[in-house]
């Protein structure tokens, strides 16, 4: 309400509340079944924590879509995607970084929303959604530096003093010597290093207990990309002796019994293939060298075809929910 006057959601603000609905949907299912095999008692406060702020949001995102007549997503729920019974597929170690990594991609994500927002209600709940996702980055940060599981962005040992680039050699990297890596590069290359090895270790998981084989054979393909891709980060990495992060194959576990429904997984793997896009496209904006842009490109190329593979597989199985789109007029004006 503005002086009496009600304010109509935007298109920006509708698509970030459907957003939102979903990823909490689908993160309480993963949070519940991660607490019900936890063993870590310093694990277990900091997931209970997060799945309290993912239930409390659905709560407000539901009495929005009341208030303003707009159908409430379908989502996922505890009954039709949720085993609850099934083994652990992970270890609490890999919950830990599972959970961080929630954090962080909800701070684009909110931070996104926040931009776009003009509602003053609106801007508050994406703001609010901001602040969660810090504290529990801050929470979860903290138990695993005092654990000694927390991997840092690699130290560089500099030599520099402040000056300007003289040669238009600082740009290649096919032929001839290659400069070593600038401090920006190795952050990106990090960072996507980082994320294609947590989702090359989910996807293993999840190529264990899918049922169905086009199901299974499509995790089993994002296993390989990811794997792919984390090989060629390292070896960037290695040429200029910075390390890179840690595997986390080993923190899967045998189970072959589904703890989530095909959906909710194909759900999960949309996600970070869409969040891996978006890290590929900012990292090559970033990245003066020819040859690690390229590398760039080819990765988001190929990233892009899985993702709209798996839209194609979630299409023709009946999980791909309809986000809401703008009334077709044509279709109206046609008598249909």
């Amino acid at each position: 309400m503005d002086n009496g006057r009600i304010i109509k959601l935007t298109s920006a603000e509708i698509a970030a509340l459907w957003s939102m609905y979903m990823a909490d949907s689908g993160s309480i299912c993963l949070f519940k079944h991660f607490l019900q095999n936890v063993d870590d008692q310093d694990v277990k406060p900091e997931m209970e924590f997060a799945l309290d702020i993912a239930e409390k949001h659905i709560v407000e995102l539901k009495r929005i879509f009341e208030i303003e007549g707009i159908p409430s997503p379908i989502g996922f729920n505890e009954e039709t995607d949720l085993n609850i019974k099934a083994p652990r597929l992970y270890s609490d170690t890999f919950y830990m970084y599972f959970l961080l990594n929630t954090a962080k991609n909800g701070f684009a994500t909110y931070g996104m929303a926040a931009g776009v927002a003009t509602r003053k209600d609106m801007l508050n709940l994406f703001n609010m959604a901001i602040d969660q996702c810090q504290e529990i980055n801050n929470r979860v940060t903290n138990v695993m530096l005092q654990k000694g599981i927390y991997i840092k962005p690699p130290s560089m040992d500099l030599k520099h003093r402040a000056n300007y680039v003289a040669k238009e050699s600082y740009l290649r990297g096919w032929f001839g010597q290659r400069r070593t890596l600038s401090a920006t590069e190795v952050t990106h290359l990090y960072l996507n290093h980082y994320n294609n090895a947590l989702g090359k270790a989910l996807l293993m998981g999840f190529s264990q207990v899918a049922q169905t084989p086009e199901v299974r054979d499509y995790f089993i393909r994002g296993h390989d990309i990811a794997r792919k891709h984390v090989d060629i980060l390292s070896s960037i990495l290695h040429e200029s002796s910075e390390p890179a992060p840690m595997m986390w194959d080993t923190d899967v576990m045998e189970s072959t019994i589904p703890p989530f429904s095909e959906k909710l997984m194909m759900f999960i793997t949309g996600g970070i293939s869409a969040m891996g896009i978006a890290n590929y496209g900012g990292s090559m904006s970033q990245t003066f060298r020819h040859d690690i842009a390229v590398h760039y490109l080819k990765m988001l190329s190929e990233a892009g075809l899985f993702a709209e593979d798996g839209a194609s597989i979630m299409i023709n199985h009946g999980w791909f929910e309809r986000p809401p789109q703008t009334i077709d007029r044509e279709f109206i004006t046609k008598g249909q």
